[in-house]
């Protein structure tokens, strides 16, 4: 129920979906933008970020937890990350889906991406998440840690053996 001295708004997300949210969660969404996208970048890709970052932040302002969140960035950045999740479990079980139906005959995917972008890919998503906070945002591991609700130790340890599966990729 709305509660009428609430101010409220329409707020759209990439023009996908149309939710009624309350003025501060818009205020919040605008303030963080443009760092969760960039962030929605890394984990899915150019193509996928937007979409991936409507989920997440749907998904989030609709939590009945939302409003008892003290640290509402730390939250958002943590639902971006299940959503990248998410989506990269649902891929993969397409995937699957689709060598199980193809024919057999064998198909070989155009190489056409650099070889470190492709390196990156081969990076499970929380690897991904960590690195693009480590060396594009210029992130110490505790401020990683913070970023994602995760414990410096379990950074360190990705960021580890993200750039051991990176070495072995590359070499």
């Amino acid at each position: 129920m709305i509660d009428r001295g609430t101010s409220w708004r329409w707020f759209s997300l990439g023009g996908l979906t149309w939710e009624m949210v309350e003025l501060d969660d818009a205020e919040v969404y605008r303030k963080y933008a443009a760092e969760l996208m960039r962030f929605a970048g890394a984990l899915a890709g150019p193509s996928g970020a937007e979409d991936l970052l409507a989920t997440a932040i749907l998904g989030a302002l609709g939590s009945p937890s939302w409003p008892t969140i003290e640290n509402k960035r730390a939250y958002l950045y943590k639902a971006l990350l299940h959503a990248g999740l998410r989506e990269r479990r649902a891929t993969g079980r397409r995937l699957r889906r689709e060598q199980r139906s193809a024919q057999s005959q064998t198909w070989e995917p155009a190489v056409s991406d650099p070889d470190v972008f492709a390196a990156l890919r081969r990076l499970t998503v929380r690897q991904r998440a960590v690195v693009f906070l480590t060396y594009w945002a210029d992130l110490t591991p505790a401020a990683v840690a913070e970023t994602i609700d995760s414990s410096e130790r379990t950074v360190e340890r990705e960021l580890a053996a993200a750039k051991q599966r990176l070495e072995t990729l590359l070499s």
